[in-house]
């Protein structure tokens, strides 16, 4: 007890010492013996007689700096901020202080594997130089309108019919350069002979079956940039693949419980090397040789955006970060690797028309009662995106309330209330989200409410548990069904023309790279509401 008193009637070097056992837990149990004592009371009136003779100013100095060292301590956030720095790379040399990025100690040379080399020589060979020339050509005028672009989404028959989506276009609403490296991509993936091929087979991930769709698709990306690098044309393994866990084990058919169950198959090649892989391995060349451990180079280049398209981006902007290029690689290999196929494009179809599940909308009348209405096919214009991530994610960065992304909308909305409406679009997988906008007509006063008073809502009727995917895999029946609504909800994220989110979360990134690349959308904003060390970098 006899600290608080020194603490508020002694000099400042006092202060301070004692200020510095309070970090360390002592001020705090001390408060715990103070308020369970009887004479709490009596202490606390004589310290406030000491402090009638401490002038005023210097009282409330002592209060604020004690205030800001138990914050720097104790806070949720400094505590979430090292978890975060923990989950992107437990064994990293990489300190982030204050957002500069510094080496803790010296960057060792990764041994190279048993199973092969830990590099190789990069260089442009004719298809890339080719490619090349077409990087400042001129564009193409759109050929769809955005309503149509949309609709061809849930109506794939073929595998082109992905190509034609993305050539019919507005180029200046895509990533740039997404026309020509979807099409390098896909030529590829896709020879017109595999005779003679070399394969890069990819096993499943050690442990994925706790990874979202998000983070499995950001890994494959990876194996696709070393297979684009090495002239070799990635697939899945058949018996073991990443991403599994998102299948149904009964019905998966001729697609096994690949990804190739409800995306496009990455390549019309296939290998007897897909069969029959040590559970241990977690990737392998077949075909024509390559001596080149490809986990070995993964871990010694963290983001191996293939040479060709680094090159073309710095022909565009030489002083292109490699956070940028990074981002806009994964970006590029998850509109290849998510293609639909006609099943699940059909399946999807189904669903957003309400066979299978509910599309459920409500408004507020001009009296301020609610009431029911349709959701759109499309999404109207102008409508707003939230995907508000909560469940596990919390294990990884600080979680944002739902009133953060309305009251971010709604600044938004009053800022730009000529080309926008206060109607949004709700994805995610807290169910406590969904109840908080059924009663959220809006936040903000009246005079601040932009384009329109009152909110609209749409989202999905479909199962939400407040936890990670695999236990809702689990809670929800059929794995194969449950995945393609939640993808379901991505689309109808990018249907909207304005998104909020963090891209702290893997599935917000997903809707930020698919909105710049399957449709005209990139320039459209993305307002962040997350917590700057969360998102920074883009993602792990």
């Amino acid at each position: 007890m006899l600290y608080i008193c020194s603490i508020l009637t002694k000099n400042f070097v006092d202060f301070a010492f004692y200020a510095f056992f309070a970090t360390n837990n002592i001020f705090r149990f001390e408060l715990i013996e103070l308020r369970n004592q009887q004479g709490a009371r009596l202490v606390w009136e004589s310290c406030q007689g000491d402090l009638g003779k401490v002038p005023k100013f210097l009282v409330e100095f002592i209060i604020g700096v004690a205030v800001l060292l138990l914050w720097r301590s104790f806070s949720p956030w400094t505590i979430v901020v090292q978890r975060r720095g923990d989950f992107w790379d437990p064994n990293s040399n990489i300190t982030i202080s204050n957002h500069v990025v510094t080496s803790t100690k010296p960057v060792e040379k990764p041994e190279a594997s048993s199973l092969g080399k830990d590099d190789f020589e990069r260089r442009l060979g004719d298809s890339e130089e080719t490619f090349l020339k077409l990087v400042g050509t001129s564009s193409t005028p759109p050929k769809i309108s955005r309503d149509d672009a949309i609709r061809l989404i849930y109506n794939v028959k073929q595998k082109e019919d992905w190509l034609d989506l993305i050539d019919g276009q507005d180029d200046h609403g895509l990533l740039a350069l997404t026309k020509i490296v979807q099409r390098y991509i896909y030529t590829k993936q896709n020879p017109q002979d595999c005779g003679s091929q070399r394969y890069l087979i990819l096993n499943k991930f050690p442990g994925d079956d706790a990874f979202g769709l998000g983070a499995i698709i950001q890994r494959i990306s990876d194996y696709l940039s070393v297979a684009l690098q090495t002239n070799s044309i990635l697939l899945y393994a058949t018996e073991k693949s990443p991403g599994e866990h998102f299948i149904s084990e009964d019905g998966a058919g001729q697609c096994g419980r690949s990804l190739d169950c409800i995306f496009q198959k990455l390549s019309n090649c296939s290998s007897a090397a897909q069969k029959g892989i040590n559970g241990n391995t977690r990737s392998l060349f077949a075909g024509e040789p390559l001596d080149l451990d490809v986990e070995a180079f993964l871990a010694k280049h963290k983001y191996p955006i293939p040479l060709v398209f680094e090159e073309a981006l710095r022909k565009i902007q030489p002083d292109v970060t490699g956070e940028m290029l990074k981002y806009w690689w994964r970006a590029q290999a998850a509109a290849y690797i998510m293609r639909f196929n006609q099943n699940t494009s059909r399946r999807l179809k189904q669903f957003r028309l309400g066979e299978g599940t509910k599309q459920l909308g409500i408004q507020w009348d001009l009296n301020g009662d609610p009431m029911d209405v349709n959701v759109p096919f499309p999404i109207p214009e102008g409508t707003i995106s939230m995907h508000v991530r909560h469940g596990d994610k919390g294990s990884e960065m600080r979680l944002v309330p739902f009133n953060d992304y309305v009251v971010r909308a709604e600044k938004f909305s009053a800022e730009n209330p000529l080309g926008n409406w206060k109607r949004a679009f709700l994805s995610t997988e807290d169910p406590n989200v969904i109840e908080q906008m059924k009663t959220m007509a809006r936040i903000t006063p009246f005079s601040y409410s932009g384009s329109n008073s009152r909110w609209t809502w749409y989202w999905t009727d479909i199962p939400r548990l407040n936890t990670g995917p695999e236990t809702q895999l689990k809670e929800f029946g059929n794995r194969t069904d449950l995945t393609i609504k939640w993808v379901l909800q991505l689309v109808m994220a990018i249907e909207c023309d304005v998104f909020v989110g963090t891209r702290g979360s893997g599935w917000n990134r997903l809707i930020d790279s698919l909105r710049c690349t399957w449709l005209a959308s990139c320039k459209q904003p993305f307002l962040e509401v997350g917590f700057e060390n969360d998102w920074i970098g883009y993602g792990p």
